[in-house]
């Protein structure tokens, strides 16, 4: 029976080919660009490349509640009891950011690494393709200096030569033997090129080192494990360690705990959310063409009325017609969900390429059984929904089927026209409900573009330096005399008006601090965890260069050295909390040194890493001359384009100091904007597949407005015979087109408001704009709407009373 109605639902549809591929296309769209989206939900969300069983892997995390910080960054301590508990922990390991200089066909290059515990590569399941990992022997202070390298270094560097193991790779200065070489596909974490054992001095793990969070750490459950367990056992730890403190642990003051949260959580980072929108949109377009499909098959489903009243008289079964009915819609669905399978990984990639670099870095999309029973999933959905309709109205009507419908009375009862009726107003509905929604999300991007960051982005271009060699790094008079013969250059260059160095850069994603510090002579409570900021090393033209206003005070100067007294400058946030009834200048604050450093001024507050969210609990600047740091980014200021300087800048630093480079050169307002690249995405795909929608609404309108104009072609001939007009007859058409759109829009607009509410409360900025969104959105699917009404209007004007009658 199986075969039978498989070989009479080819046929059928054989027959129309204009149906069958009118409606295997619109499937398609909906299905398609549902397992486009999903398969970069997967590589995102539920799977990222090269790590093996996701779902068991966990990073450590550290919470203070008092001080409303959370961060992916633990400590030395805590990293050793996560790592005691045995029963449910697998494998755990830290990892800390790394930066080399390696020489190059004559070229210092700048080369991205980690420091990795030895059980790194199981935590996340990878092995390598050459060679092997670290040993716990290797991953100790004074052992010999080996490296496992990336795959693109292994490709780039060596020629990805396969006896590559063994061979000597210089990383500032210092020989490392290559041990192993990873697969392509892994590079956690992101952007990495070379991993050494972190060989962490013993100290690190002394319990005056529980809250210095500097350490990335990452855990393998046991397969018989749950994060909720590990995360109770961490529990038992935290109470343990507050208790062994005593009355005076900064641990209960502030309301300290660290936990761990799934990997896959914390990689999709600021992607999460705009692929959750994405992906309630694709399904939102997959609902509309699905009604699409299901109206083209109650079109067709009344024109074979007779078809199925000779059938019931020769003793057909209504369930025998419906599944037929059912067959004919799976295999439209299914040669649509081959068309999915085969598109829609494509055009999966094609999405991951248009998400911004920044946050797609390091994804893969690929089919895998998951992509397949999803789309599977999808088109059996199609089917049902597309079939669900014309099946219902069969088995309502089959027991009064007989040979006279579908004969030579055309003319369509409010019954049969009320169905297809209730999917064009639904695909209306969503169509303005997506509409709506681009619209919104437009107006919250602008608002987010048009906020004032407090400091001015254009026209600046900033270069990272990463210092190479612990002799440069823990140097605090090489360090200053580098930074200022750099900045001499710099400014020395034609159109620089201003050269300066910081660390960190604001609006630099991978890169920020904070820490406590003490007020002098202002002792804290029992519970009170003390205050707790941003910080900052700044050089004199700072200021200069981005353009932050001095409020009172002064700035940091060239008189401010390594053995003059330990300044600082605040920001307004931190003066306004701290003092917020007397002046700041003047009082001394600890935390940065053994010396406690006096305030010299008061400088704007400024958004420190996005336009999204103002998360800064003020910030504090130091002078760098009185610092030291593994990094500095220099930026410098012209009136043209900042691009231009990049040469410039390459020149400074090697002319300073041929051991070092510069990487990450970029314009300041790139960083800032690129803090919207998510916002942006949503806007982007938002207006793509709203624009699907409003095609697929349009053929919905237009099929249906056809179909109802063909079965009214008696009463249109009636009318026209007793005197109507063709405008008449327009208008009478394109009322009752006016009619379902408008039911429709009303419809889409309760959803766009209930959308708007929920939304808000997930998206900064979001919700402005309501009455322009939902006015646009209503006057676009209005006109589109009798576009698509107008040409059957025509058709039914132009019909000729005698010809209409005589049909009949």
């Amino acid at each position: 029976m199986i075969f039978y109605n498989l070989h009479h639902a080819y046929r059928q549809l054989v027959r129309l080919p204009g149906f069958s591929i009118t409606a295997i296309i619109t499937l398609a769209l909906g299905i398609g660009a549902n397992t486009a989206i999903f398969s970069v939900v997967n590589a995102v969300l539920r799977h990222p490349a090269g790590v093996d069983h996701p779902e068991r892997v966990a990073v450590m995390n550290v919470l203070y509640k008092k001080l409303a910080l959370d961060v992916p960054f633990i400590s030395v301590p805590d990293y050793a009891d996560t790592a005691s508990l045995k029963n449910v922990v697998e494998a755990a390991a830290m990892e800390k950011g790394m930066s080399f200089n390696s020489v190059r066909d004559g070229k210092v290059e700048h080369v991205s690494g980690a420091g990795v515990g030895s059980r790194w590569f199981q935590v996340f399941g990878a092995r390598p393709i050459l060679g092997r990992t670290f040993t716990a022997e290797e991953d100790q202070p004074n052992a010999g200096p080996v490296v496992v390298i990336s795959y693109g270094l292994w490709q780039t560097v060596f020629g990805g030569r396969r006896d590559v193991v063994g061979q000597t790779l210089m990383l500032d200065q210092k020989p490392h033997q290559v041990i192993g070489v990873m697969r392509s596909d892994f590079d956690w974490p992101r952007r990495n090129q070379v991993w050494v054992p972190i060989a962490l001095d013993p100290k690190a793990f002394a319990a005056d080192q529980r809250y210095n969070e500097s350490y990335q750490t990452f855990i393998r459950l046991r397969s018989d494990a749950t994060i909720g367990q590990v995360n109770a056992g961490i529990k038992g730890k935290v109470r343990e360690r507050i208790l062994t403190e005593g009355s005076q642990s900064f641990g209960r003051s502030s309301d300290w705990s660290f936990y761990a949260s799934q990997l896959t959580q914390f990689a999709a980072g600021p992607l999460r959310k705009p692929l959750y929108v994405l992906f309630g949109v694709v399904a939102l377009v997959l609902l509309i063409a699905s009604a699409n499909v299901a109206g083209l098959f109650l079109a067709r489903t009344a024109a074979r009325t007779r078809e199925f009243a000779i059938r019931t008289a020769l003793g057909a079964t209504a369930s025998a017609i419906v599944g037929q009915l059912l067959t004919e819609t799976m295999l439209l669905a299914g040669a649509a969900t081959l068309i999915g399978i085969a598109a829609g990984p494509i055009f999966g990639r094609i999405l991951l390429w248009l998400i911004p670099h920044s946050l797609a870095e390091g994804y893969e999309v690929h089919m895998d059984p998951t992509v397949l029973a999803f789309t599977a999933g999808a088109g059996l959905l199609t089917s049902l929904i597309a079939g669900i309709g014309p099946s219902l109205r069969l088995l309502r009507q089959h027991q009064s089927l007989d040979l006279h419908e579908g004969g030579r009375n055309a003319t369509a009862s409010v019954e049969k026209q009320r169905l297809r009726s209730a999917f064009v107003i639904g695909e209306v509905a969503l169509a303005c409900l997506l509409l709506t929604g681009t619209g919104l999300f437009l107006f919250s991007l602008r608002q987010l573009q048009q906020i004032d960051p407090g400091f001015n982005p254009h026209g600046v271009l900033a270069g990272s330096v990463f210092y190479s060699g612990d002799d440069f790094q823990k140097s605090d008079p090489r360090q200053a005399t580098f930074i200022k013969t750099v900045i001499d250059n710099l400014s020395a260059q034609p159109g620089v008006h201003a050269a300066a160095a910081v660390d960190p850069l604001p609006f630099d994603p991978n890169n920020g601090g904070s820490s406590s510090f003490q007020i002098v002579g202002r002792p804290t409570g029992p519970n009170d965890p003390g205050p707790h900021s941003n910080q900052s090393n700044a050089t004199p033209d700072y200021l200069k260069v981005m353009q932050i206003p001095l409020l009172a005070g002064r700035w940091i100067s060239s008189e401010d050295r390594a053995d003059t007294e330990p300044i600082v400058v605040i920001d307004s946030r931190l003066a306004n909390k701290f003092w917020p009834n007397q002046s700041p200048l003047g009082q001394h604050i600890a935390g940065n040194g053994p010396k406690a450093a006096v305030i010299i001024g008061i400088v704007a507050t400024i958004r420190n890493s996005s336009l999204e969210q103002d998360t800064s609990d003020g910030m504090r600047y130091y002078a760098y001359a009185q610092a030291n740091d593994f990094r500095t980014d220099f930026i410098v200021r012209t009136d043209g384009d900042p691009n231009a300087l990049a040469p410039a800048i390459q020149r400074a630093i090697a002319a300073a100091d041929s051991t070092q480079t510069t990487t990450d050169i970029q314009p300041l307002n790139d960083l800032v904007s690129g803090s919207l690249a998510g916002r942006r995405l949503i806007v982007d795909m938002l207006a793509a597949f709203a624009g699907l929608a409003l095609l697929l609404a349009i053929v919905g309108i237009y099929g249906l407005i056809s179909y109802v104009t063909n079965q009214r072609t008696v009463e249109v001939g009636l009318r026209m015979a007793v005197g109507a007009q063709r405008t008449d007859v327009i208008f009478l058409v394109l009322k009752g087109a006016v009619a379902w759109v408008f039911t429709g829009l009303v419809i889409g607009a309760i959803l766009s408001l209930v959308a708007n509410r929920l939304l808000r409360q997930s998206f900064a900025a979001f919700g402005s704009g309501v009455v322009e969104s939902l006015t646009l959105s209503v006057l676009s699917l209005l006109i589109v709407g009798m576009l698509a009404a107008f040409l059957p209007a025509l058709r039914a004007a132009s019909i000729q009373p005698i010809q209409a009658l005589r049909n009949e």
